[in-house]
């Protein structure tokens, strides 16, 4: 009985010992697992803290157009986005984004295009071969040239969204929307996006886009279109566009764009209209010099001219650059809008000058 009792005790120590080395190895295994899953998925938090301050003086006519005379005012276009992806085993990367507005500048309607998803967020799934696919909310792939480098520095209010065609031309960022951008082929590579238009109500409110894009040594060549429908509107953008960065510090950028807008309702009158932009650029050192011009042409409607509706914005830039990462700038800029068809004060077109400095740190 003693020694059936001793060798019970022993058996169980053996058993013990054995399930002790098994769980270490358990706990091995799952610390090596651990390990392997933080390293197939990464995330990060980024942003940019970036303040411009700045004055503008109008003429009479500006100051009745706008309500305002010679101020000041500080635009807050600090931001903030969280980013990440996950390498499936049995899948392509999947991707996402959740990124917020702009806080706002220090008027009434400040904050509120600050709120977290207001630019470009989605998910999707990346691959080397097939390039990237993304669902939710993003730049139409017209817009990412619009937006840069056409639109800076400072040119956004003529070229951007300064223009006097009816319906929507083009989007910007859109929700409800599928983009897919190329891997690059040598040196060329293709945007294609579609998704629901702004009357979400109708039906038949959809748009769709496309870009292609082809690099030549330090040049790339763009072309881009979209349209949109509406129960009102349908509206084709055409895009031609090239920019380029050299070694010796020069850069440059060109496009020109033509808006058309197809009337749905009986007695209204198609619309067209034409915009371009330019710029040239030079780094040297820790400096970039930049000076940039765009303009839209005058309105047509049924092929027929609209006086007085032209626009135009001429701006130049000095930015020095404090770090990779951090940037401060001066910008003065002319800015002369039409008189639309309504006219103007005292027949005069509304322009104003425009200082400013600011500061950017991305992070």
């Amino acid at each position: 009985m003693e020694k059936m009792f001793k060798r019970t005790l022993l058996g169980a120590a053996i058993v013990t010992a054995a399930m002790g080395s098994i769980s270490s190895h358990a706990a091995d295994a799952d610390a090596v697992a651990v390990e392997k899953l933080k390293e197939s998925f990464s995330y990060e938090v980024y942003g940019v803290i970036a303040m411009q301050a700045l004055t503008r003086d109008y003429n009479e006519a500006g100051k009745a157009l706008w309500e305002e005379d010679s101020n000041w005012k500080l635009n807050n276009e600090s931001r903030i986005g969280f980013r990440g992806s996950k390498d499936f085993a049995n899948g392509p990367k999947f991707i996402w984004q959740i990124e917020s507005g702009y806080v706002g500048g220090s008027h009434k309607l400040a904050g509120d295009s600050g709120k977290l998803g207001v630019r470009d967020t989605f998910v999707g799934f990346e691959g080397d071969s097939w390039g990237k696919i993304r669902i939710g909310r993003v730049l139409t792939p017209i817009y990412e040239i619009i937006d840069w480098p056409g639109s800076n520095p400072g040119l956004g209010d003529v070229y951007d969204w300064g223009y006097d065609i009816a319906g929507a031309a083009y989007q910007d960022r859109q929700s409800d929307t599928v983009r897919w951008d190329s891997p690059t082929w040598g040196g060329f590579s293709v945007d294609l996006a579609f998704g629901r238009g702004d009357a979400v109500a109708e039906s038949d409110s959809n748009w769709g886009g496309a870009a292609a894009h082809y690099a030549i040594g330090p040049v790339t060549l763009q072309a881009a279109y979209e349209r949109n429908n509406s129960s009102e509107w349908v509206n084709d953008t055409y895009l031609v566009g090239a920019q380029g960065n050299f070694d010796n510090g020069l850069g440059f950028f060109a496009q020109y764009k033509m808006m058309e807008a197809d009337a749905q309702v009986a007695g209204t009158a198609d619309q067209s209209q034409n915009s371009y932009t330019a710029g040239i650029m030079y780094n040297v050192s820790d400096y970039q010099f930049k000076i940039g011009y765009a303009a839209n042409e005058d309105l047509e409607k049924d092929s027929k001219k609209v006086d007085n509706t032209a626009d135009s914005v001429i701006s130049g830039q000095v930015m020095y650059f404090i770090d990779p990462s951090a940037v401060v700038y001066t910008r003065v800029r002319h800015v002369e809008r039409g008189q639309g068809e309504d006219g103007r004060v005292d027949n005069e077109n509304p322009e104003f000058m425009e200082y400013s400095v600011g500061v950017e740190y991305y992070f």
